[in-house]
């Protein structure tokens, strides 16, 4: 403790300057003080006063004084100094006084448990006072810590020597020796270590009750439903309660099991477990699983690489799936499948177990033929046949025909091997449509009708609109919202609602609506209108029109370019030759003057300024 406040006391780099300045001022104020102790003793011993007490009504140096100057007064205090500092005592306020917590560094179980502490279990320095000796060997004391060194032979370092330790302080004995750089003992209430390094370490932790042997490469540990015994590089091997572990590089081999899984691997056979689900196989010849549930979800699995072999079973839906080579067999309680891969399929229906009546049978490319209770469907190169309740349908490369729901509606198609003939009817809305390609087309209905040429065609829904079609590619149509005629791909116009277009591609486009008008005649015209603010900028070959509604009216500009400008906003006026080499503009409160480019204030706050200022000096 000695040591540890000296060093405490000695001054830091950083008030080394300060350190003659401290030494002058204790010994300046060290004799003074031990001067004024010794009269305050001497003072107190005679008395300082008749039988050694204090005179009457007047405060000593160990009295309160509140302020007051300490010694005898020059007079006795008369009746109103006598009140008024009574006064002042009941008057004045005092600040309460809270007593500090016995213990300021203790801190409550929660609070350790929330916060952690990295000095959790450590030793607590020694204390009192230091003794040493140097013969017959170097020893060092301190309360119950003890160092016993004969340097480099043997040294012993010992806490809780008996009875050295401070009054009500634990005592727990724990010594280190090491002997010639070799062998390290300890001996202490909860572990014993005894090492020859490098060959031999003995370790025996007594709270965990484990003890730990190492002989070079042999290891053993035992603790309570525990043990590991290793010869390494060849062996490891170890228990737990709920597990353990092998391991031998030698044999290739490696496992550990606990209650939740265990896996194994020995040269080519391997074994993997979690819980009940177990996968295990010879790599790679053999693999084979089983989820091992016994609730009716239970799966298993068979895989033969060598051979394709393939067969999977699953509880839940009472499926199988077998694969040998290109032949593929599947079972389910709807339906069986029987596939011989590309050229064989079969699906056959299970009714008897919830399924379907069904039968699908594929020879490929050359026949297939299925059957079940809502269609059948028959295909042969060049010919297809599908019935269901509500659709017969025949096609073929030359005739083709489908009716549905009775004749309600039918289709016949003769072709493409000869001219194309389609016909088509349905007489629920009365829709007939026949052509004859590429000759003529026409269709009629309740609600419209067309017919369509090699040279014209019209399109009309009654009511709605109206398209007529001439060859080229001339088109001609009406609609409610208003008129289309195109002549592709030159000439568009129309309009729609309130809106108009006229293009002549590639000179003319021209788009106009009550917002807005864009108006292009390449190249020479340009036109934008925006009425929302009548904001126009034109370009007209070499002349610029800008023009936009400000406050108080309009704001424009005409330019002539590069020759001459001119403008007019609601506050003045302007206008410039050859973009200002000459040129005059006229605003609301000031007046310039443009030579040679430069701007000039003739008339404005600037002006008058510069007037204020007499002649310019350059």
């Amino acid at each position: 403790m000695t040591n540890g406040l000296l060093l405490r006391l000695l001054p830091s780099k950083r008030t080394w300057r300060l350190t003659p300045l401290l030494l002058v001022f204790v010994l300046a104020t060290f004799p003074a003080r031990m001067a004024s102790a010794q009269m305050g003793q001497g003072m107190g011993g005679m008395g300082g006063g008749r039988g050694g007490q204090a005179p009457q009504g007047k405060p000593t140096q160990s009295s309160p004084t509140r302020n007051n100057s300490v010694g005898p007064r020059a007079g006795e205090p008369s009746a109103e100094d006598e009140e008024e500092e009574v006064r002042s005592q009941i008057t004045q306020r005092t600040e309460p006084i809270i007593a500090p917590p016995a213990n300021p560094l203790a801190v409550s179980p929660d609070v350790r448990l929330r916060i952690g502490s990295d000095r959790e279990g450590a030793v607590p320095s020694p204390l009192g006072e230091l003794h040493q000796s140097f013969f017959p060997y170097y020893e060092e004391q301190r309360g119950e810590y003890r160092l016993r060194a004969i340097p480099p032979l043997w040294l012993e370092h010992t806490r809780g020597v008996e009875g050295r330790a401070a009054p009500g302080e634990p005592v727990n004995k724990d010594r280190e020796s090491l002997f010639a750089l070799l062998y390290y003992q300890r001996r202490s209430s909860f572990l014993d270590v005894d090492l020859v390094f490098p060959a031999v370490w003995n370790f025996t932790n007594k709270v965990t009750e484990s003890h730990t042997l190492v002989l070079g490469p042999l290891v053993h540990r035992t603790a309570p439903f525990e043990n590991d015994n290793w010869l390494a590089p060849l062996y490891f091997q170890g228990s737990r309660k709920d597990g353990g572990y092998f391991h031998s590089p030698a044999l290739l081999t490696t496992t550990h099991w606990d209650p939740k899984g265990a896996f194994t691997l020995s040269a080519l056979y391997f074994r993997s477990r979690t819980l009940s689900d177990v996968d295990w196989g010879v790599v790679p010849f053999y693999f084979h699983g089983d989820n091992g549930n016994e609730e009716g979800g239970r799966k298993t699995y068979s895989v033969i690489p060598p051979l394709l072999y393939y067969h999977g079973e699953r509880e839940n839906d009472d499926s199988s799936t077998t694969v040998v080579g290109p032949v593929i067999a599947q079972s389910t309680p709807k339906r069986s499948v029987f596939d011989v891969a590309p050229l064989f399929f079969h699906i056959e229906g299970k009714p008897e177990t919830g399924g379907v009546r069904e039968s699908h049978t594929t020879l490929f490319p050359f026949f297939h033929y299925g059957t079940s209770e809502k269609q059948t469907l028959f295909v042969l190169p060049g010919y297809l046949r599908r019935v269901t309740k509500t659709v017969d349908t025949m096609v073929t490369p030359f005739y083709s025909h489908s009716e549905t729901r009775s004749g309600a509606t039918s289709l016949s198609v003769v072709g493409p091997g000869v001219p194309l003939y389609y016909h088509y009817v349905d007489r629920d809305s009365g829709l007939r449509t026949w052509f004859i390609a590429p000759l003529f087309m026409q269709s009629n209905s309740p609600e419209e009708r067309a017919f369509l040429t090699p040279l014209a065609g019209r399109f009309e829904t009654y009511g709605v609109s109206r398209t007529w079609w001439f060859l080229p590619t001339f088109v001609v149509s009406t609609d409610q919202h208003g008129w289309e005629t195109n002549f592709y791909p030159i000439v568009y116009a129309g309009r729609t609602d309130q809106s108009i277009h006229t293009v002549v591609a590639p000179i003319l486009w021209d788009f106009a609506s009550l917002e807005r008008r864009t108006t292009i005649v390449a190249p020479l015209f340009w036109r934008f209108q925006d009425n929302k603010d009548s904001s126009i900028t034109q370009v007209a070959g070499n002349t610029v029109y800008l023009q936009k509604r400000v406050e108080g009216g309009l704001d424009w500009q005409f330019h002539l370019v590069p020759l001459f400008s001119y403008g007019e906003d609601p506050h003045g006026y302007f206008w410039n030759v050859l973009f200002g080499l000459a040129g005059y503009s006229k605003g609301a409160s000031s007046s310039q003057v443009r030579a040679l480019w430069i701007p000039i204030t003739v008339n404005g706050p600037s002006a008058r300024a510069a007037a204020d200022l007499g002649p310019a000096r350059f």
